[in-house]
């Protein structure tokens, strides 16, 4: 019995190294202080918290991904756990899986994921736009097919969902029984010419699944050039609302929306310059278009070792950026990341201003220190207009 003992570890210490050549980890920590003042609260006072800045929530985040491919490189699997403040909670974390699936490719053509599935290919990427087709899209099914070099055509189906927001959220519920066709279904087409252009589109049904409260049906189209060197150049647009299992197809005349979204870059030595845009129309009667505008511009110094910055917000309808000190209510907290992730009000008597600068010093080009200044005005239709402002020093680690 000893020598099958020995026998095997001999075998597993043998093993190890190869499977460690194809285990691989990942991560970051994004944390640090904000000191905030609001106009709006009672008393007046300076708060300080924990904030990680661009992590889109107050409490920082731990993040740890994890990958394994086999030899023959047709099969593995991936994790993302992630440890991080909730928004709008004071003393309060989420902690756990935004996704965890195994995946394997019967063919080169071939792609199949199952378990808590994310999967970027369909998914947008301009700053403002929260997109639930690919990471962390639910617990479910997902096949991919590329036909052709370019060219690649996916299905996903959810029977648990979750919300796009970047993967910050965490899905708490993995099994559950739904009828099946209240259960998330995607399905997303996109091309891309190496070099010139990509273009992608997707839509999600409308589901009883969900762990938040987006059960309607949405489409979300895509177009980014990739022709021009140093040039970011993204347009998104988004119908919304389309239909939800109360009402069917009758949401869509009655609320639907149609979001636009505009995302330009450019780079010229270590000059930098953008503006993210948005323009938000809802069918909704008497409701006015949202307007959001965000011109920022940076210079890198020293080598790229410091980078001032300084980004700018005007946002003609919008609304979501107090920062009462109670922290617990959901549409009141203020993020501040550089999206400013505000939402419309669909009224023109409502707009938010706002300036932040802000210097990053780069320890090496995956650690860095950031030091800034938050400014927000809001002007609601209803009421006196407030001030909130943020002062803050950030840190990125990743490993």
């Amino acid at each position: 019995m000893k020598k099958i003992f020995w026998l095997l570890l001999a075998v597993v210490f043998a093993a190890a190294p190869v499977f460690a050549q194809e285990l691989r980890f990942s991560g970051y920590v994004n944390s640090g202080i904000g000191v905030e003042f609001s106009s709006h609260d009672d008393d007046d006072d300076v708060m300080m918290r924990v904030a990680g800045v661009d992590s889109e929530q107050r409490g920082g985040r731990f993040r740890l991904n994890g990958s394994y491919t086999n030899a023959d490189k047709n099969a593995g699997a991936d994790l993302r756990f992630q440890l991080q403040g909730v928004p709008g909670v004071n003393n309060t974390a989420d902690i756990g899986l935004v996704y965890g699936y195994g995946w394997v490719k019967p063919v080169d053509m071939l792609l199949i994921k199952a378990g808590l599935v994310a999967d970027a290919t369909f998914e947008t990427q301009g700053p403002i736009l929260r997109d639930d087709a690919g990471g962390g899209a639910g617990a479910g099914l997902f096949i991919k097919l590329t036909p052709i070099e370019g060219l690649d055509i996916g299905a996903g189906v959810y029977p648990r969902s979750a919300d796009g927001s970047n993967n910050n959220h965490r899905i708490t519920a993995v099994s559950t029984n739904q009828t099946w066709y209240d259960v998330k279904y995607t399905f997303g087409i996109a091309y891309t010419m190496p070099e010139v252009f990509k273009l992608n589109a997707s839509f999600r049904t409308s589901n009883d699944a969900g762990v938040t409260s987006r059960t309607q049906a949405r489409g979300i189209a895509e177009f980014q050039l990739l022709m021009v060197e140093n040039l970011t150049a993204i347009v998104e647009v988004e119908i919304d609302n389309i239909y939800n299992k109360a009402d069917e197809f009758d949401m869509f005349d009655n609320e639907g929306k149609f979001n636009f979204y505009e995302t330009f870059a450019y780079g010229i030595n270590d000059l930098r310059f953008g503006i993210n845009a948005a323009q938000y129309i809802s069918k909704v009667d008497n409701t006015d278009i949202g307007l959001r505008f965000n011109p920022w511009v940076s210079y890198a110094l020293a080598e790229g070792k410091i980078v001032p910055r300084l980004d700018g917000v005007f946002f003609l309808g919008g609304d979501r950026i107090r920062l009462d000190s109670s922290g617990n209510q959901p549409g009141d907290y203020g993020k501040y990341d550089r999206r400013m992730d505000v939402a419309p009000t669909y009224n023109s008597d409502d707009f938010v201003v706002s300036a932040r600068p802000s210097i990053k010093i780069n320890v090496d080009s995956r650690n860095f220190i950031e030091i800034g200044n938050a400014f927000y005005y809001r002007n609601p239709a209803v009421g006196d207009g407030f001030i909130n402002n943020i002062f803050y020093i950030d840190l990125v680690t990743r490993f």
